[in-house]
């Protein structure tokens, strides 16, 4: 099997197992101005944390220092479906989480202004055509913003179910669109929360990612 991509080198099948990364941020008081306790709570600490709960009962002490993304793409290649679905959510959590901050300013590095408006036309044109691909995401899934290192160039992708980016395709920036991501907040009105997120995507990190990716 070809060598798998990292986006998140940290996450990591430790000798105690998987664990449920920290977040950048203190979750207990939300993630103002788009989540609330009560939201996250259910998210990062029940939903999140029962796909490692449930990742570490399928491995045991197997696996022992392979990254998850590495692990979900040889479960997906071997037919493992029910070892694919919990590692693959452990990582898009993990990436979604990890690119959020509370009140977070719009503005981000010059660099990545340039990619998104090289690709997009300009930034706000970006912001449009992801939400839009996030509110046309039938069902449950992720919309992704990726570096193609087979054009270089960034694209918004839709995947369904636990579905990551793969091949020549890099994850710079998701967001979830599974109802457990947002009903709490905003019931059953995803155009809302997708109109919301950008409120929270912590643009250093996503210029980090792209940095990483298009290496």
């Amino acid at each position: 099997m070809t060598q798998v991509y990292t986006a998140l080198p940290s996450l990591v099948k430790a000798p105690g197992g998987a664990t449920l990364p920290e977040l950048p941020f203190d979750y207990t008081q939300g993630c103002p101005p788009v989540f609330s306790a009560h939201q996250l709570e259910l998210h990062y600490k029940k939903h999140h944390n029962a796909y490692v709960t449930k990742l570490n009962a399928i491995l045991g002490d197997k696996e022992e220092g392979e990254t998850i993304e590495a692990i979900a793409a040889k479960a997906k290649a071997a037919g493992d479906g029910p070892l694919f679905n919990q590692a693959a959510q452990h990582f898009n959590h993990a990436f979604y989480f990890g690119g959020m901050k509370p009140n977070a300013p719009d503005t981000m590095p010059a660099d990545l202004e340039a990619a998104l408006t090289k690709n997009f036309e300009s930034v706000d044109a970006f912001k449009t055509a992801f939400m839009d691909k996030a509110v046309g995401n039938f069902g449950s899934g992720w919309t992704w913003l990726v570096y193609d290192t087979a054009d270089a160039k960034l694209k918004i992708v839709n995947t369904g179910n636990a579905g990551m980016p793969e091949g020549t395709q890099r994850p710079v920036l998701t967001m979830d669109v599974w109802e457990h991501a947002y009903y709490v907040d905003f019931e059953n009105r995803r155009p809302d929360y997708a109109a919301e997120y950008f409120k929270i995507v912590d643009w250093e990190v996503v210029a980090a990612n792209l940095a990483r990716a298009s290496q």
